[in-house]
């Protein structure tokens, strides 16, 4: 798989300076891309722009070198699983709340056992306890490694991670990147942490 921007543009107030200009990154099966700038430099921008949810300005974004058109964007977004960096699943335990990005239609065939699920905690060093917890009383880096767990369980071929290491520490966070990047899928993310981008194949700066 191959995700191309070239020459992108774009602004949220046309009248402003544009927030990506001239933009291009080039990413394949394998690359594990961080994304670094200060706040409101277009980080999260890219992911929107890249699922459809903002239009560029100018220039293109090519899927498999062909334009992200309706059809080519839903094969895009059924590839491409987004992992917040602070999961909201809403109020109820864990084990209720889990399976809920598992409802959609592109996902249900990935649905897990609970024994599974229960495997990738502990790979991403949860207690399993967690499973009966309230999810709403969860830590914020408990909340991260299960969205986390998530994206990991829909094994899908392109993962988004939006500051996925942000609350963890340094054992939480190799534990991370032993499961997640197996050298085969696409992970783009956004990331402020040192120890993160050191482990990225390439780094871009926003400004």
């Amino acid at each position: 798989m191959e995700i191309t921007f070239s020459n992108v543009d774009f602004a949220y107030d046309k009248a402003a300076k544009p927030l990506l200009k001239k933009f291009s990154l080039k990413v394949k099966d394998g690359d594990l891309i961080g994304i670094k700038g200060p706040s409101g430099a277009g980080k999260t921008t890219l992911f929107r722009l890249l699922l459809g949810f903002e239009i560029p300005d100018s220039g293109t974004i090519l899927f498999n070198d062909k334009p992200l058109e309706p059809f080519q964007l839903q094969l895009l977004r059924k590839e491409t699983t987004w992992v917040p960096q602070d999961l909201d699943l809403g109020e109820g335990k864990l084990s209720e709340v889990f399976y809920f990005p598992f409802t959609f239609a592109a996902n249900r065939s990935k649905s897990p056992d609970e024994m599974k699920v229960l495997s990738t905690f502990e790979a991403l060093g949860l207690p399993k306890s967690v499973w009966q917890e309230e999810f709403t009383n969860l830590s914020t880096g408990q909340r991260q490694r299960v969205g986390l767990a998530i994206a990991y369980l829909m094994d899908k071929n392109i993962m988004l991670l939006d500051e996925p290491t942000s609350a963890l520490d340094e054992a939480s966070k190799e534990k991370i990147r032993n499961l997640l990047f197996d050298g085969k899928r696409i992970i783009l993310s956004t990331s402020h942490d040192p120890w993160w981008l050191d482990r990225c194949s390439k780094i871009i700066e926003l400004k």
